[in-house]
């Protein structure tokens, strides 16, 4: 080898040795950065007219198939989450079937205030006390409508919320699209423009699940689980919610989950409030709906005192039950005036039926076993509240507050075996990716060492030089 040659080898070797103590030293400094991803170099050789040199390639360490499975495991974490961040207040005011609040434990309490009625027509306090544990039942319904209701509006202003913040990341995409074209592979601004793709694939991932692919160009396209194209290049579509529905709208293209047809998502916060406010919160309303027509029907049916189109004791705002306009009833549910001495009625009716003109006999316990007759009777249930087609009162209590706590239940099961995923794939993302401070400093050992041997050479070089040029 000539003295050229070997000057030209020794001289690439100090230069890569000096980039690689850049990118340990970058490492290291970036160390506890958020999104940032470990760099790694790999010397290459070169032959060339001037000899033998060395090159230094710069690379991120990413395996794309754990970051793609840790997102789909945060989309799934992120959708059993919804449910306790929209019902928890909800849930909390309804109360568990054993709680004294809950609709469940009130109807009980209702029904033995009737027995003791049967046991004592005649009295007043008992009378009064039948009267107090109805209004009791009432409120524990009206306030579940109302705790729904606000959670409907919770769940309608974090969806929108959500595509918000989807609409800037997509953008935020289309926009390193832009800045990714043209440039080197393995570079600095490369690289860092990565780590910042990565984060906003990330971020997007709790909310949606999806599919992306890398093109010639540089840039990433970006789609649906179902095949919808999201970013295109510099372009990215915009998200569009119905708070009502629970619909959302690429660009007008239906992606709402689970619906037959739709190329849309799969899973992730988004999916999951889609899904509160389709399904969910709906059902959970009909269920309160069904309920409170029970009482009012049941209520209306044992009572001989009435005709038609008069209400019995448990009344829609003041009204007999009118089919028409059942939804929303738990919110509406009340007791008939008739009863409450403070509007002009009478206790003694709850004895002898709301549209009594005069009081019975003290004794009578026919009217008053015919109410509590109504607890023993199955009324038919509409088939989309999905707690069956038929149930006595206490039963359909006590299955709506069952089946929407096990809602609950369910999504927290969900979450935890999501948050296990997660953290495994994690895990995994941080042996790949993660920098590990001892194996960086082992690292520069390894560098003082090359840039030692390097330095050598080329002193060498200058000595054999001078004494060549000292023989001249």
């Amino acid at each position: 080898m000539s003295i050229s040659s070997a000057f030209n080898s020794a001289s690439s070797g100090l230069r890569v040795t000096e980039a690689r103590a850049d990118m340990v030293a970058s490492n290291i400094a970036n160390a506890s950065t958020a999104g940032y991803t470990r760099r790694e170099g790999t010397q290459v050789s070169s032959g060339g007219t001037g000899g033998q040199t060395v090159d230094l390639r710069m690379a991120r360490q990413v395996d794309e198939r754990l970051a793609a499975m840790s997102r789909g495991a945060s989309a799934q974490l992120g959708q059993a989450n919804v449910t306790g961040e929209v019902l928890r207040g909800y849930l909390s005011t309804l109360g568990d079937i054993g709680d004294e609040i809950s609709p469940a434990a009130r109807m009980a309490d209702f029904q033995a205030g009737l027995d003791l009625l049967a046991n004592n027509p005649s009295s007043a306090s008992v009378q009064a006390d039948v009267l107090a544990r109805a209004d009791t039942l009432v409120r524990s319904l009206n306030t579940a409508s109302n705790a729904l209701e606000s959670s409907r509006t919770l769940a309608a202003a974090s969806f929108q919320s959500a595509a918000t913040e989807v609409n800037s990341a997509l953008s935020d995409i289309a926009n390193l699209n832009a800045q990714l074209r043209g440039q080197s592979i393995g570079s600095p601004s490369f690289s860092g423009l990565m780590d910042e793709m990565n984060m906003r694939l990330d971020a997007l991932g709790s909310q949606m699940d999806f599919q992306s692919r890398w093109e010639s160009s540089g840039t990433l396209t970006l789609f649906t689980a179902g095949g919808t194209e999201l970013v295109n290049g510099t372009d990215a579509a915009r998200l569009t919610v119905d708070t009502q529905s629970g619909a959302l709208f690429a660009d007008g293209t239906d992606i709402t989950p689970n619906q037959p047809g739709n190329r849309g998502i799969t899973s992730g916060r988004m999916a999951g409030l889609s899904q509160m406010l389709s399904t969910v919160i709906p059902q959970m309303k009909l269920q309160q709906d069904e309920l409170a027509r029970g009482l009012v029907e049941s209520f209306q049916d044992a009572d001989s005192s009435l005709t038609a189109g008069q209400p019995g004791l448990f009344t829609d705002g003041g009204a007999a039950f009118d089919p028409a306009q059942s939804d929303g009833l738990a919110g509406r549910l009340g007791i008939n005036a008739n009863v409450r001495p403070e509007t002009g009625g009478a206790l003694w009716r709850l004895r002898d039926g709301m549209s009594a003109a005069t009081p019975g006999d003290a004794g009578a316990t026919a009217q008053i076993n015919a109410f509590i007759g109504a607890f023993d009777t199955a009324r038919p249930i509409a088939t989309a509240a999905g707690l069956g087609n038929s149930a006595r009162l206490g039963d359909l209590a006590s299955s709506m507050v069952g089946a929407q706590h096990n809602i609950r239940v369910s999504a927290d099961s969900q979450a935890g075996t999501a948050s296990i995923r997660l953290a495994t794939f994690e895990d995994g993302r941080s042996m790949v990716e993660g920098v590990n401070i001892d194996t960086e400093l082992q690292k520069l050992l390894e560098i003082e060492q090359s840039y030692g041997a390097n330095s050598q050479v080329l002193s060498s070089l200058s000595d054999m030089i001078d004494t060549l040029l000292n023989a001249v």
